[in-house]
């Protein structure tokens, strides 16, 4: 667990460090270090995540193929990426770093319009990070887009709001599913761009479903199979939620941004009742992880809410409490936490190991 306690205590610090009044050049360098160790220590991992050995059958498959064929066999960015590494010889490596960097970028883009963004990505370590940047490698370059869309929200015009949704979906389609949401604040503005927006989504969304409906209705909706901890991170998602609809008038947000939140914060309860009355629970805790970056939002803006404000140091040590309690039970206590432990590093790890899987 070492390895994974440290990169948690290395935005610790920084987040006991911070200071918005501080030196702004020395703090974002020290930001974008501790970006990169973790974008590497993501995109570089061996043999880690409970899918390891699903993307590497799938690099092995898209590896044989023609580019023609390769996109045909998963999302067309993940796909062109696999691709790309295979002629370059970089194998799973190089697309699991590639998904990094676009998974925490994205996230980084949301995290640093926050009062404390180091706080705010102290929350995403023990899971959204860990867990999904570490596990779910295409529905993490999926959501680190979409919180590179949800950080312009009531600024992006409807184009842009479009293509990075649309962006999103060529790494997991399922995403496309979260258009309505990020064209909420522009159908707000302007009753026509709303219009269109609608438009656009039924398009896209059979365009980008198309061929593959009856499949995730197959896998997500008909099927009797049930995700390990679906009812705690569902829950965990519900818990923010709630916490924000209560408190929301005390978050320093645009009206668009305050819509955005609003609009997950439904959803995320909505899970409940979905959960309780769908045969297969994986469905609705695949698309669950899409909500996980409000938990982020939430507690990584708490201690500067006006309520808090008063007690910002306690809420903060409460905050960071909660972090370390929920990367410890995952991680001693979790279904499939074995598959992340121990942590190895493909620069860490010797070429006998390797060739020995």
């Amino acid at each position: 667990m070492i390895p994974y306690f440290a990169l948690l205590g290395l935005w610790l610090v920084g987040t006991v460090q911070f200071s918005a009044k501080g030196q702004v050049a020395v703090e974002r360098m020290l930001y974008a270090v501790a970006l990169v160790v973790t974008i590497l220590m993501v995109g570089l991992r061996y043999r880690v995540g409970g899918d390891w050995a699903t993307y590497e059958e799938l690099y092995s498959d898209i590896a044989l193929q023609p580019l023609s064929a390769a996109v045909t066999l998963a999302e067309p960015a993940y796909a062109v990426l696999n691709w790309l590494s295979a002629q370059a010889d970089g194998g799973i490596y190089l697309v699991n770093l590639a998904c990094a960097t676009v998974f925490l970028l994205g996230l980084s883009t949301l995290l640093r319009k926050q009062p404390n963004p180091w706080l705010a990505m102290t929350v995403a370590v023990p899971y959204l990070v860990i867990v999904v940047g570490m596990g779910y490698t295409r529905q993490a370059a999926a959501i680190g887009i979409l919180c590179w869309a949800i950080s312009g929200a009531g600024r992006d015009r409807l184009l842009a709001v479009v293509a990075k949704v649309v962006l999103a979906a060529l790494f997991h389609k399922t995403a496309i599913l979260f258009l309505p949401i990020l064209l909420a604040p522009i159908a707000r503005r302007n009753a026509l761009m709303g219009i269109f927006g609608v438009l656009a989504f039924a398009l896209l969304a059979l365009f980008v479903l198309r061929g593959s409906t009856d499949r995730l209705v197959t896998n997500y909706v008909n099927s009797d199979y049930q995700a390990s901890g679906a009812t705690i991170r569902i829950a965990m998602n519900v818990l923010a939620a709630m916490l924000f609809l209560v408190l929301r008038k005390t978050f320093d947000l645009s009206s668009a941004e305050r819509l955005v939140w609003t609009i997950l914060s439904g959803i995320a309860i909505a899970s409940v009742v979905a959960l309780l009355y769908s045969s297969s629970s994986v469905g609705v805790d695949r698309l669950s992880l899409f909500i996980i970056p409000l938990q982020v939002f939430v507690y990584g803006n708490l201690p500067a809410t006006r309520l808090a404000r008063r007690t910002s140091i306690l809420t903060t040590l409460a905050v960071l409490g909660y972090c370390c309690t929920v990367q410890y039970v995952y991680l001693a206590y979790g279904t499939f936490s074995y598959t992340w432990l121990p942590y190895r590093n493909i620069v860490l790890t010797s070429d006998d190991a390797e060739r020995g899987g």
